[in-house]
């Protein structure tokens, strides 16, 4: 799917709930979170801050998100073990061992791959910016929130745009966005 403007985004999703339902949109399109312009360009703007020298995407999936953010000028290797298309063939592990990266993104790992754990623990890095599902009461995995020597930051601009497969609007096909895949942004302390 192509990048496409919140209005727009939130349109679809309404008229989506007004048919299948929004999930069963998402599942037919293997969508996750969608490449909202405004959500890429505030991610971009959280990235180049940063500076990293050797950003990567760990679990890419088709690479649509990194490319998106590639095409904005964020300099990211993407990975998966799938290794579709414009994405290297490697797991978390993998990647972090080959590519020993300063900055890593991911968006919407699954909960139970210990992904987020391995990130973590990598040695070179020094940044994790984390796009999760969030509901009452959890966000992502546990390996986040108990992951000594890591300052954690919500990264409510980019929030503000982010429609995901889990949101809806409060009403039908009106009403309040009501999110839930949100970003995090993880700093090592010194």
């Amino acid at each position: 799917m192509n990048p496409l403007p919140y209005a727009e985004a939130i349109a679809i999703l309404a008229e989506e709930e007004r048919g299948d339902g929004w999930l069963a949109f998402c599942e037919r399109e293997n969508l996750y979170q969608l490449p909202v312009v405004e959500w890429l360009d505030a991610l971009r703007e959280e990235i180049l801050a940063l500076a990293p020298e050797a950003p990567l995407e760990v679990g890419a999936g088709d690479g649509t998100i990194g490319k998106a953010l590639q095409a904005r000028g964020v300099n990211l290797k993407l990975s998966d073990p799938a290794g579709r298309e414009g994405t290297e063939a490697l797991g978390a592990r993998d990647a972090l061992i080959i590519h020993a990266p300063d900055f890593v993104f991911s968006c919407w790992l699954p909960y139970d791959s210990g992904a987020e754990q391995q990130i973590l623990e990598a040695m070179s890095l020094h940044w994790y910016l984390a796009v999760v599902q969030q509901g009452p009461g959890y966000a992502g995995s546990e390996a986040l929130w108990d992951a000594p020597g890591w300052s954690v930051r919500e990264l409510s601009e980019v929030n503000n745009w982010s429609v995901s497969r889990a949101d809806f609007l409060s009403e039908v096909d009106s009403g309040e966005h009501v999110r839930h895949g949100m970003a995090y942004l993880f700093t090592r302390e010194e």
